[in-house]
Order: C-alpha cells, then structure tokens, then sequence
C-alpha cells in the first residue's frame, strides 16, 4: 500500500504551481475542476516521448541485425546512413539500398491485486486481475531507403534517405484491463529525412557525416482515468471513468550523425558514429475526452453528456526529447590475400536516456467536466537512465558459393527505473541474439536476417509504483484518499503488476550496385 508521508516520492509530490497542493494535504485549486484530466494529458504526453524518442530495437538493416547489431565498423551498405557515415568511404560506384524490419512485440501484463480499499461489488463482473496482452503486437511501418554515389570522385561519397526508428510504435489494449489506468492504446511515427556526405581514402580511412530532419508526424494516445467528484478509492474501476486522448505532432528539426572509419592495418578496421546533442521536438495537437463504450452491450463506465466533455480552446504542447548517443566498433578481417573471408566485429553503444527525466507540458482551454475551469500547466517525472550495449557478431563468406552467413548477440541495460515501469517504454534489462544470410545476383545483393530480443520479466509492487491512477476532480492525497482505518494514500499505483515483454525482429534488404 502507498502511505503518504513526509518525504514521499509519489509522483504527485514533482507538480508546481497551481499543484503544488498536491504534495501535502490541502488543495489549492480555484474549483474543483481546476485541472480534470490535465494529470492524465500529461502521462499521455510522456508516453508518446518516449517512442518517439528512438525506442529502438537493434538495429535498423537487415545485414546489422544477422549479426547482432555489430555494425559501426562494417556498415556496408546504405544503412551506414544511420549506423556510421564516415564508412560510405568503402562504397564505390552508384548505390541503391531498400531495407525493411518488421517488429513483433508482444507484451503483457498483469495487474497486482490491491492492498488498498476497494468495492468488490464496483467490478461488475469484470477480472482487473486477469492477464491483458497488446491488441497489436505486430508493426510493419520500418523502412529504410537509401541511394548513395562517388560520382566518379576518388575521395567523395554523397548519399540521401528517408528511414524511422527500428521500433515498435503502435499498441492496443482491453479499455477494461487491468492496465486501463496506464495506457489503453498508442501510435507514434518517427521520420528521419537524411542526406549524408564522406571524405577520405576508400582502402584506409574516411570520416562523414548525415544531416537530418527528424519529424513526427504522428502521435496518439489514450489511457483511463477516475473522473470522480468524491468518495472511496477505486482501485480497479470506477462509474466515472472516462477515456483521455491526446493527438500530437512536430514540424522537422535539424540534427546529425557524425562517423569516421579507420583501417590501420589490412586486418583491422575501427569505427565510431553518434549523435552529438539531444534533439528537442516541439509537439503541439489537442486533447479529447470520451465516454467509455459497453461492455458486452450493456456495461457503460460514465455517462457525462457531449457538453460535459468539451473542452473549449483547448491545445497541448510539448518538448520531446531525442537523446544523444555514440557507437564505437573494433573489426577483425580474415584475410586470403585480397579477400576477406569472415570478420568478427565487437561494438560498444552508449544512449543518453538520462536528458528524460521529467516532462513540462502545456495545455490551455476550459475543461467543463463540473464546472469551467482553465487546465494549468503540469510537470511529470520520467527519471530515465543512460543505457549501455555490448554487441558481438561476424560474418563469414562461403566461397566459393555467393552466400554469406551471419551471426551475432547484445547484451544492453534498461532505460527505464523499476518504481516507474510503464507498457509506453518497456525497456528493460535485455539479451538479443540474431541470425541471418545474404547473397548476390548479378549487382544485386539481397539479406534476409532474424533477431530475438530477451526481456527480463518485472514485476512492480503497491509499494513502490509510482505511476498513479489518475484521479483529478478528487486528487490524492486528501481527505478522501484516507482508508477505514486513518490511513492516508498518495493515490493508487497503475503500474504494479507483472511485465512480460520480448521482442521478434524480421529484416530483409537488397541493395543494387552500378
């Protein structure tokens, strides 16, 4: 159970301003409608942040993922775009590279029974303890298009594509599961517009760079939150709930990627590429609030009428955050003469996730739930974390056949601290392992490749989940938020429950040569 106390670290204790009431017992609002929904707006808002802040799976190309995601210091092909400019230096002639992952990320969860006070009789019916799973574990929107060419220079190469994130961002779950309070759906795009240019010597060094405009055109999400006015904790359901939906998107912005490849020796090639300086998108859309719909025909959680769910001049803003990062790689070549029969490539990838630590978003217009009143703004914290990868792989040539066979592991840490879990940004403590094949036919190279991501499971307590149900009208701490027996809750925790993650990644890709 979540007590509040002096020196709480629930979430609500991070608000300022108009909530600053929140972190001790007495309320400042001017009405009691002052902020309805608004809490809920913002943890939509940092959910989209953080898909479309890269939540990646390694790695965009099918040749990168058959071998683990070890490719700083090979990247071959059109996808060095991404994974490092400066190694273009190795491809000759005119290029054209089509790469696509397809993501199958299947997630569930399962929600922790209660300690707090609570209605059996509120569920109707219903199991919140019931094992819930993404709708739509499946997303097919990432490609990679990359076209690349020395234009008859020695010591040039120029190159241009349009690729997103290696990622997962579309999710749909049960309006009625045990996770409604944290998120009941998702979809995101992320869009990278690039144009790359090298310098160097293409047996021996090169360095580069790739100019983006990262745009996300798209993003929207849902979750339920408690409109009631007063009363009891309802933990699992309430006859108010309403479903809160924000619609997001922000015009491109500039940024880069920057990479140098060396080889010191025939045996040996060394790489490094990242992304210097976080990336701030500046998101703006609008907010709506929804009824929830029957269940099984008969079963409707609120009732408010059309003019209740106005909400009159209403927008939202937020900054989204792309963190930096940096890749480095050592390559090991064996060699028949001229001819490179296997290589064992060692990666090492650093991601800033720590610039996420909390989110301020914006949102104005009069919320007439109860009573008009103007929505203030609002702070969440993230508390990210820097995530770190080690990745293995190599590639070994079956001459004198035109197959290769690939093959390659990762181990990386996970983003997010295990008190604020959350189904928008799983990412946990993870091992990936991949497989894959390629071959040519004539000037055509086609890939094919695997990887499977291990998630570990994690499970979040009453205790310590500080992602809250969203309760506005009656926030808690407060007077209603006290139990039989004296106790006073900081709200209830949406998160606490069992995690089951992993991800399933299906690459293809050819790339023509002239």
């Amino acid at each position: 159970m979540v007590r509040h106390g002096k020196g709480s670290t629930g979430q609500f204790s991070a608000f300022t301003g108009p909530f600053a009431g929140f972190a001790g017992q007495r309320t400042v609002w001017t009405g009691p409608c002052r902020a309805a929904f608004s809490l809920a707006i913002a943890v939509l808002a940092a959910a989209g942040s953080a898909r479309a802040g890269g939540f990646e799976v390694p790695d965009n190309g099918a040749r990168a993922l058959g071998r683990g995601a070890a490719f700083t210091a090979r990247a071959d092909d059109g996808t060095a775009l991404e994974h490092n400019p400066g190694a273009f230096l190795r491809q000759r002639g005119h290029r054209l590279t089509l790469s696509h992952n397809t993501v199958h990320a299947p997630m569930s969860f399962t929600r922790t029974k209660t300690g707090l006070p609570n209605d059996p009789e509120d569920l109707q019916g219903r199991d919140p303890l019931a094992t819930v799973e993404n709708e739509t574990p499946w997303f097919f929107l990432g490609g990679f298009l990359a076209a690349s060419s020395d234009f008859g220079l020695e010591n040039w190469r120029f190159a241009a594509g349009v690729y997103g994130p290696s990622g997962s961002g579309h999710q749909e779950w049960p309006i009625f599961g045990g996770q409604r309070y944290m998120l009941t759906g998702i979809d995101v795009l992320l869009v990278y517009y690039s144009a790359a240019i090298a310098y160097g010597r293409a047996d021996q060094w090169g360095v580069g760079a790739t100019l983006q405009l990262a745009h996300q055109p798209k993003t929207k999400l849902s979750l339920a939150v408690d409109g009631t006015p007063g009363g009891a904790l309802s933990p699992y359901y309430s006859g108010r709930d309403i479903e809160s939906t924000i619609d997001l998107a922000a015009p491109p912005v500039p940024t880069a990627v920057l990479g140098a490849w060396w080889r010191p020796v025939p045996w040996l090639e060394l790489g490094a590429s990242g992304r210097p300086t976080p990336v701030e998108l500046n998101a703006t859309g609008h907010i709506t609030l929804t009824n929830m719909p029957p269940l099984n025909g008969k079963i409707v959680a609120s009732k408010f009428i059309a003019q209740q769910l106005a909400i009159t001049n209403e927008s939202a803003a937020l900054t989204l955050t792309l963190p930096p990062y940096a890749r480095a790689g050592v390559r090991y070549r064996s060699l028949e003469g001229d001819v490179e029969r296997f290589d064992v490539e060692v990666d090492v990838v650093w991601e800033g996730w720590s610039v996420i630590d909390k989110y301020n978003v914006l949102l104005t217009g009069d919320i007439q739930l109860f009573s008009k009143a103007a929505a203030p703004p609002v702070v969440i914290e993230k508390r990210w974390k820097d995530t770190l990868s080690v990745r293995l792989g190599g590639t070994y040539d079956l001459a004198p056949t035109p197959v290769q066979l690939s093959a390659g592991a990762y181990y990386e840490t996970g983003a997010v601290p295990n008190d604020y879990t959350h189904l928008d940004f799983p990412s946990f403590d993870r091992v990936g392992t991949g497989a894959g094949v390629s071959t040519k036919v004539g000037s055509v190279e086609l890939a094919a490749s695997y990887l499977h991501v291990f998630q570990s499971d994690r499970t979040v307590s009453e205790q310590y989940g500080r992602v809250y149900q969203q309760r506005p009208v009656a926030p808690c701490p407060g007077p209603q938020c006290k139990g039989d027996d004296g106790t006073q809750y900081d709200g209830v925790p949406a998160n606490a429950g069992t995690y089951t993650t992993a991800f399933n990644i299906i690459g293809v890709s050819a790339s023509v040569g002239f």
